[in-house]
């Protein structure tokens, strides 16, 4: 099924010195210490995504650690911190063609641990009160604003490419500028029955049942199967909803929400019904904690 003969297929990882003392990176890695994140399922997410859109290509792993050690070898030549993590964009043409290009990461990992947050089941308020907790936490949390108009699934929801309209629209809807951004915000999709997808740049999990559970969106309802939730979901960190139990008329307006990718890890947000809300939100959580 192919709509748009020039799109990419797209992968982003983190390129972090961290990671190559995490046993789970290693682990996920076939046993050998990686300085990526989860590279090994990028490679097969790309070939998925590849297959899915009828290409005849098959992407080696090997051409893709050597696209993205070239990518950072350039990005640590031309920067002054020899240690800096990078977030790395990596592109598969439909002719077999491996790129990667290279840009500062942005924030830290919490205790150099992508996974580390979803640990957290609860937010009682001594959290954000303690200095430890709160470096942990890393407050102000992503703002996360409910679209206000259903995005229909397709395959270029359940694959990763650069071909992005419904993401754009829904980020306009938002009142987001386009990506890249240094805007701490992001944008809330749900399916035309009302179901919970994703945002434009991460997969998301809420607290739910008793005891609590982080539940993320079910792969039915056309969300990407990010690398990151493949690997929560395998851990049982996270699990699956039921068909309607993350509904857009269910999501409560500042509730804690936890979102997860490729490059940042998993990270905490709150849920906003617009970004005059959001904003409100952060100027409060901001204050105590700076």
């Amino acid at each position: 099924m192919d709509l748009a003969p020039d799109f990419h297929v797209l992968s982003s990882t983190r390129y972090d010195p961290s990671l190559l003392s995490l046993p789970w990176n290693t682990a996920a890695n076939d046993g050998e210490p990686s300085p990526f994140l989860l590279l090994r399922s990028h490679s097969d997410r790309l070939n998925y995504a590849a297959q899915v859109h009828g290409w005849i290509v098959s992407l080696a792993y090997s051409d893709l650690v050597s696209a993205c050690e070239d990518a950072v070898r350039k990005a640590l030549s031309e920067s002054s911190h020899g240690n800096l993590s990078l977030k790395l964009r990596i592109l598969l043409s439909r002719n077999g063609t491996v790129t990667a290009s290279a840009a500062p990461a942005g924030r830290p990992l919490p205790n150099g641990d992508p996974s580390l947050l979803s640990a957290f089941k609860s937010f009682p308020e001594h959290f954000l009160s303690s200095p430890t907790y709160s470096k942990l936490l890393q407050p102000p949390f992503l703002s996360v604003i409910l679209d206000t108009a259903p995005t229909s699934p397709s395959l270029f929801t359940h694959t990763k490419t650069t071909h992005r309209p419904m993401y754009n629209a829904a980020r306009d809807r938002a009142g987001l500028p386009p990506l890249p951004t240094d805007v701490y915000a992001d944008v809330l999709l749900y399916t035309p029955t009302g179901e919970i997808m994703e945002t434009s740049i991460r997969n998301i999990a809420f607290l739910r049942r008793s005891p609590p559970q982080w539940i993320t969106p079910r792969a039915e309802v056309g969300c990407l199967p990010g690398v990151m939730r493949r690997w929560l979901l395998d851990q049982g960190k996270i699990v699956e909803a039921a068909e309607s139990e993350l509904r857009h008329d269910g999501i409560v307006n500042g509730e804690f929400v936890m979102t997860f990718n490729g490059v940042e890890g998993c990270r905490f947000g709150r849920i906003s019904h617009s970004m005059a809300a959001s904003a409100a939100m952060d100027a409060s959580e901001v204050g105590p904690h700076r």
